[in-house]
């Protein structure tokens, strides 16, 4: 069964596509449009709002770009509103970051605010099964003879892992779409030094979680990646004087 008619009005604007994404969308924030409902079939959704096939087709070309609906062709085909993706959702949002140019410091600073409140969260959510994986983790920080990917993904395994025992799926979402952010920056600008440095940082973040002490957690992730922002913007500059010392770079391109 498609959704009521009444849910939606006739569209008569020129902008036909886009009132038609705008009216899904806002019955989906308004609750009368959930995930795994099914819209309508083509010719019943140009029914519901009074108009023809082709602003309707790309409506749902444009709703189904943005991971809105799910469109299945042939008999029994139609609209459905799909099911939460938030890695579809991380994905894209890391292209916007490249897109817009954002800056290492602004990464950095969403980082910062991120982490921060998911080690305090997992300090007071995590299992002792999640306490075993992080320990695990952090312990391959300090496999020797890594390579600078290696060492970054093993890093950010760890992190993640904080974010994760959060049990807050919004802090998951951007992690994962700052990661792909952190790797390449760090892949690109970090010195060869040894992980020691870092996994003492690391190991405080842990020591916390593992006490269960949030407070604790929150103030050695901070301590941590405060410490982390300062030296890579410092390679930043380094990496970049040879041009100009108030050169920024943005995210996705590497430095000259």
């Amino acid at each position: 069964m498609p959704v009521p008619r009444s849910v939606f009005s006739s569209i008569r604007t020129q902008s036909l596509a886009t009132r038609i994404v705008d009216q899904v969308i806002d019955a989906l924030f308004s609750g009368q449009l959930e995930a795994g409902q099914f819209l309508g079939t083509e010719a019943q959704l140009t029914q519901m709002f009074n108009t023809s096939r082709v602003p309707i087709r790309e409506a749902l070309g444009r709703l189904e770009a943005l991971g809105v609906v799910t469109i299945k062709t042939g008999l029994g085909g139609g609209a459905t509103i799909a099911e939460g993706r938030p890695d579809q959702f991380a994905t894209a949002l890391a292209v916007q970051f490249m897109l817009v140019q954002v800056t290492p410091e602004e990464i950095f600073d969403a980082r910062i605010g991120v982490e921060c409140r998911a080690a305090e969260l997992a300090a007071e959510h995590v299992t002792d099964e999640e306490i075993a994986e992080l320990r695990r983790l952090l312990d391959a920080v300090k496999s020797p003879n890594l390579s600078r990917r290696a060492s970054v993904e093993r890093i950010l395994d760890f992190h993640a892992a904080i974010v994760e025992a959060s049990r807050s799926r919004t802090l998951v979402t951007l992690m994962h779409a700052l990661e792909h952010a952190l790797l390449n920056l760090y892949i690109a600008i970090d010195s060869d030094a040894s992980n020691e440095f870092r996994y003492e940082g690391l190991h405080a973040i842990f020591e916390r979680i593992e006490a269960r002490d949030p407070e604790g957690a929150f103030t050695m992730m901070r301590k941590h990646l405060l410490n982390r922002r300062q030296s890579m913007l410092y390679r930043l500059k380094q990496v970049g004087s040879g041009k100009s010392r108030k050169k920024t770079v943005p995210f996705g391109q590497k430095p000259d």
